[in-house]
């Protein structure tokens, strides 16, 4: 287990990486850590700052000096400030006469230079030469984090087995050896995760889960990073996402120690999360505009497997988008990064509108269940006028080929689930067996849903012929979160949610719009759900990808009236903070 740690550790970066790591390990060590990494503020060589006492020894001020990898020369004197001697020369001259907080500054101060690998041989001497020379007894002191003490740190206070029993080690042992394998090796981590979050049963139990899901994730991500195959990462990360806010919603609304504690423990997990997620789309982005690339990058020994894998990475794309424009939800007009995350937004958008267009299988759902990842894509789209006009063009074309695809009896959209029987659907062209095939869908009421929120009467009316001389037995339904789902939606271990079922087209989208309205008013709980009431709403459709739920119409309704922001949907929401986050 420690050389596993200490592999991963020698791989991760400076920023938002070792320094998102460190706090949570010197936080479960027993430390205060009162100064986390910032962006656009002087540090003074400080990366990270604590104080406390370790292993019952004194207490002291533990300032924290970062570096990524090994110590090299360069690293250690070359031409850039960041550089690790001229920050341990900021320490002394500006951090310790000026920033320690009042109440430590009769303690020692422990200057921590702190990297992931080793240092390199030839650097030795001068940083022990610069650590003797420096050091004032009682006052000043030094000590060496290299990865090898940090690796043994985080066995002892995050993995040791007490903490974390010997299966848990072991799934995560397996899970980074089968990185080859995702499907494989996402179960083992699964099974991990299951594993460290059924384990709590008090707020400091809590606290430790969080942290424990941090440093398992950060783990496979570095591993996952270096096998250059981020398939596992990603669901992995989706996964402990999802029980991570399960485990941290038992602290919304309070101010206790431990309430701070999970939420910046979460807040890690979430940066991991798009740290790991923008890894994969920025692999994806670059191609979505040649024809046919992703489709050919695929392999597959169908052309199942190409329509399976493009409607994934629509999710995929969509679901990137919609984490930066939430973040907009929360901000200032002349807040810095906004115009940064307008840029994602609207980058998304268009990836979404030239994967299209470059994948013309995406014209032509196979399983019904893709309507998930049309209702991911729309609740993006619908958020702007360009968003909105690659719906008119999207949908129209879809319903088009649909139509056509039942009307040569190949290859509609239906309920069956197996890859074997998609791959011989359809097997027969009596009625019984379309009958069978298709005898429920979210489809097509998703398509009508998004049809009457842009007003397109043409989209919507070739929706409801197909309803009528198609499929007329089948049962058109949408999809509600209940009361179980706040217990449910974040690991689905329960059925969840109700169904609108026997839905009917033929009074017109006005009347649709109405119902779904209605539907809402008696079925208030998606908005109360603790992760939307809380500005984390975007895990509702995190946790509907994962797990295949339909999207809730609650979160298209809010388009209705032609809103260009969804400022509805949490107005008692109580978001983290940028430094929690």
């Amino acid at each position: 287990m420690k050389l596993i740690i200490r592999q991963y550790l020698a791989g991760l970066r400076e920023r938002n990486e070792l320094d998102a790591v460190l706090p949570d390990l010197l936080s479960q060590m027993g430390l205060t850590v009162y100064s986390r990494p910032g962006r656009g503020t002087r540090q003074d060589g400080v990366d990270v700052a604590a104080a406390g006492s370790i292993d019952g020894g004194p207490e002291k001020v533990y300032v924290f000096s970062i570096k990524p990898g090994d110590l090299t020369r360069k690293d250690w004197d070359g031409d850039t400030v960041q550089s690790l001697r001229p920050s341990l020369n900021e320490i002394i001259d500006a951090y310790i006469p000026n920033r320690i907080p009042p109440e430590h500054k009769d303690k020692e101060v422990v200057i921590c230079a702190t990297f992931g690998g080793d240092v390199q041989e030839q650097v030795r001497p001068q940083l022990v030469g610069f650590m003797t020379q420096n050091s004032k007894p009682g006052r000043i002191s030094f000590e060496e984090w290299n990865g090898d003490k940090l690796a043994n740190l985080i066995q002892s206070y995050f993995l040791r087995e007490d903490l974390i029993g010997d299966r848990s080690r072991s799934d995560l042992r397996k899970t980074l050896a089968l990185l080859d394998e995702p499907e494989t090796s996402y179960g083992y981590f699964a099974s991990l995760v299951r594993g460290i979050a059924g384990a709590c049963s008090n707020d400091d139990e809590r606290v430790r889960a969080l942290r424990q899901l941090s440093v398992c994730l950060w783990i496979l991500f570095s591993w996952s990073r270096d096998a250059d195959n981020l398939e596992c990462a990603y669901r992995a990360s989706e996964l402990a996402l999802l029980h991570g806010w399960d485990i941290c919603r038992a602290f919304t609304g309070k101010k206790t120690k431990a309430s701070e504690a999970a939420s910046a423990a979460f807040g890690a997990i979430f940066q991991v999360y798009r740290q790991i997620t923008s890894a994969y789309l920025a692999k994806i982005a670059p191609h979505v505009r040649q024809e046919h690339a992703l489709s050919s990058a695929v392999r597959g020994g169908s052309s199942i497997d190409v329509n399976l894998k493009l409607f994934d990475l629509l999710g995929r794309l969509a679901i990137g988008g919609i984490w930066s424009f939430s973040a907009l939800l929360y901000m200032n007009e002349e807040d810095s990064e906004r115009a940064t995350l307008l840029e994602e937004v609207s980058a998304a958008a268009a990836a979404i509108s030239m994967l299209i267009g470059a994948n013309p299988t995406l014209y032509a759902p196979l399983k019904d269940d893709q309507a998930i990842e049309i209702g991911l894509a729309a609740c993006l789209l619908l958020s702007s006028d360009e968003g909105r006009n690659v719906l008119r063009s999207w949908l129209p074309e879809m319903v088009r080929r649909i139509s056509f695809s039942f009307a040569a009896n190949e290859k509609y959209p239906s309920i069956l689930g197996s890859y074997s029987e998609l791959l011989d659907h359809p097997v027969s062209k009596e009625p019984k067996y379309r009958e069978k095939a298709t005898s429920a869908a979210i489809l097509y009421p998703l398509l009508a849903h998004i049809a009457a929120i842009l007003e397109d009467d043409a989209i919507f009316q070739s929706i409801d012929r197909l309803q009528t001389e198609v499929l007329p037995h089948c049962n058109f339904q949408l999809w509600f979160p209940d009361d179980a789902s706040e217990d449910n939606l974040y690991t689905n271990k329960e059925l969840h949610g109700i169904a609108l079922t026997d839905i009917k087209l033929q009074a017109g989208r006005t009347a649709f719009l109405e119902v779904i309205a209605g539907e809402i008013a008696q079925f208030p709980q998606c908005f109360a759900l603790s992760c939307v009431k809380n500005g984390w709403w975007p895990l509702v459709l995190v946790a509907c990808r994962h797990f295949r739920l339909p999207v809730p119409p609650q979160l298209l309704q809010i388009y209705s009236a032609g809103a260009d922001e969804p400022t509805e949907i949490s107005s008692e929401a109580t978001p983290l903070t940028e430094s929690e986050v």
